[in-house]
């Protein structure tokens, strides 16, 4: 649903605790990947911003959100371009859903700092970009690679969705870690994180707040 004022903020070690009630109850990781971009899926899809879009995902499990939606908007007919910013290791949920993709022969492009340019080149075409780069897990200042792919994205001069958090913001505090991303709509899980509010606003655009196939009420009503 659409963010109102009554909706509460969470801090990331409540939503991380919700994340656990999660797993708990049986949910893997996976399920709790596939439940997200689900409504990641459905909201894009009603936005109606057009039928092409530039996916660009992180190493970590925002980037795997991303991907599983990258899969679901392609079988409904979106021309889907993926990019997966490697500077590091990808995670293990990340590897997963990469190589679904690339069974399913849907184009995927390994951006690295030598060829970043290639980024800008591919959002030319595109009527809007999908980004997962980094999650509520970010710590301290984003990597000098990460912050000219961000900038590059601000600057591409197309609608801009961040999965869960406009990545580089801080998720407890709303402050940009070096650079952050500057979204048109943030799609997030749970409950608004509390960077949402304050300076952290400006950058998150038009809010909507979707569960994990379990929502926020039921898993606080866990004892």
């Amino acid at each position: 649903m659409e963010v109102a004022p009554i909706l509460k903020s969470l801090p990331v070690a409540k939503i991380r605790e919700l994340e656990k009630k999660a797993k708990d109850l049986g949910l893997e990781e996976k399920i709790l990947i596939e439940n997200a971009s689900s409504n990641l899926f459905r909201i894009i899809n009603d936005l109606g911003l057009g039928k092409s879009v530039l996916v660009v995902a992180g190493r970590g499990n925002n980037g795997a959100d991303v991907l599983s939606c990258a899969r679901k908007l392609s079988g409904c007919g979106y021309n889907v371009k993926v990019v997966i910013l490697e500077e590091k290791e990808l995670g293990k949920e990340m590897v997963y859903q990469k190589t679904i993709l690339q069974k399913l022969k849907l184009p995927v492009y390994s951006i690295k700092q030598k060829n970043i340019y290639e980024l800008r080149e591919l959002c030319e075409d595109r009527d809007f970009i999908l980004e997962g780069i980094l999650g509520i897990g970010v710590k301290g200042r984003v990597s000098p690679f990460l912050e000219e792919a961000i900038t590059l994205i601000n600057d591409s001069g197309k609608k801009i969705i961040s999965c869960d958090i406009p990545s580089g913001l801080s998720p407890d505090e709303g402050i940009p870690q070096g650079a952050a991303i500057k979204a048109d709509y943030t799609i997030t899980f749970l409950a608004l994180k509390q960077g949402f509010l304050g300076e952290g606003r400006k950058l998150c655009g038009k809010i909507f707040v979707v569960d994990i196939g379990i929502s926020r009420e039921a898993l606080e009503n866990l004892s």
